[in-house]
């Protein structure tokens, strides 16, 4: 990652670790080998159809709309619904770095030719 704040490996967080530790007996080196990971955060049906609560949310958001092109939609409800699986809810304007492995994984699965990074 461009900056030593986004640069978060998925064991350094414990909320990531429990997850992880959670899931089926099985000892996962990485959140983004976790089941759950892929179908909530990069199942395109899951997070882009119009019906669908995380796209509610992301549609609630007038910072986030504007003319966003698909894929930003659909990085920005994945790593939204990273964060809400992790962390539930963090308030307004709250922001966690969210691993790198996962953001990277994601930025993958819906690409883009520029990214804004962490901002607080």
């Amino acid at each position: 990652m461009p900056t030593v704040k986004e640069s978060v490996c998925c064991k350094e967080i414990a909320r990531v670790v429990e997850k992880m530790d959670s899931f089926a007996g099985d000892d996962l080196d990485c959140i983004v080998m976790h089941l759950g990971f892929k179908t909530i955060c990069l199942d395109e049906i899951c997070i882009t159809l119009r019906d669908c609560v995380p796209y509610y949310q992301y549609e609630q958001d007038e910072d986030a709309r504007g003319d966003a092109t698909d894929n930003k939609r659909n990085r920005h409800v994945a790593y939204r619904q990273l964060a809400r699986w992790r962390w539930r809810f963090l308030g307004r304007s709250v922001r966690v770095p969210l691993p790198s492995s996962a953001v990277n994984m994601i930025r993958k699965t819906f690409p883009s030719k520029e990214y804004k990074g962490f901002q607080l």
